[in-house]
C-alpha cells in the first residue's frame, strides 16, 4: 500500500469547513490544537482510525475519523446548528486530495452531551471516508 491518506483528507476536510461563510460566521475557528483561551464555540479535528480498504484493481483505505463541537450554551440548540452545518458540508462531498482519490464520504453518528463538569457542551460527529491511491 502506498503513503497514508490521512493528512491530505485532514487538509480538504479543513479548507472544504474554513471556506464556507455561513459555518465560519458562527465559530471562533476550527483547529487541529485548540490555541489558549479560544473562545467557544469551535470545531476540533480529531484522529481517526484507518482501515485497508484495497482490492485486485486498486489500493486502498477506509478512514473512520471524528469531528469535535464545542459550546458554552446551556442547551443543545447552537451544538445541533453547528453537526447540520458540518454535515450539510461533508456528507457525500467531494473533496480533492494530493496523492489520493475520495471514493466515498458519509456520515455515521452524532451525539451531543455535556463535559464532566457540565459547564461545556460536546459534540461529537463521526465520517467515513473511503480513499484510492493515484500514485
Amino acid at each position: 500500500m502506498t503513503g497514508f491518506a490521512a493528512e491530505s483528507l485532514q487538509n480538504a476536510l479543513y479548507v472544504k469547513l474554513t471556506t464556507d461563510a455561513g459555518l465560519m460566521a458562527s465559530l471562533s475557528g476550527i483547529f487541529d490544537h485548540v490555541p489558549e483561551g479560544s473562545p467557544l464555540p469551535y470545531i476540533t479535528l480529531a484522529e481517526g482510525n484507518i482501515r485497508d480498504w484495497s482490492s485486485k484493481s486498486h489500493q486502498g483505505q477506509e478512514h473512520l475519523f471524528d469531528i469535535h463541537l464545542w459550546s458554552d450554551k446551556v442547551g443543545g440548540k447552537e451544538i445541533r446548528e453547528m453537526a447540520d452545518q458540518v454535515n450539510g458540508l461533508l456528507d457525500n462531498a467531494a473533496l480533492n486530495l494530493t496523492g489520493h482519490q475520495l471514493v466515498s464520504l458519509r456520515f455515521v453518528f452524532f451525539e451531543n452531551f455535556f463535559d464532566a463538569e457540565g459547564r461545556v457542551r460536546h459534540g461529537i460527529m463521526r465520517f467515513r471516508a473511503r480513499t484510492m491511491s493515484t500514485i
